[in-house]
């Protein structure tokens, strides 16, 4: 559980790192254009962190359930 925090944070480095400069080039209205590597890039490290935050999720939500039953069990 903790290696995929440290995953989705890392995910989140290069994702930074490409939409600063994107959205510069997007405000100040520059004639540049945003390469399609960009795209590519950026969809994908979105997509990881989605699939890293469903998983990390679903884990807690699996985990607190199973905590629930097992309290529930001892009050009887």
């Amino acid at each position: 559980m903790e290696k995929l925090i440290i995953l989705r944070m890392f995910f989140c480095f290069p994702l930074f790192g490409l939409l600063l400069p994107d959205a510069g080039i997007l405000i100040s209205n520059s004639p540049g254009h945003i390469p399609l590597i960009h795209f590519v890039i950026e969809s994908s490290a979105i997509f990881c962190i989605l699939i890293c935050t469903v998983v990390i999720f679903y884990n807690k939500k699996r985990d607190k359930n199973h905590t629930d039953e097992t309290n529930e069990a001892s009050y009887f």
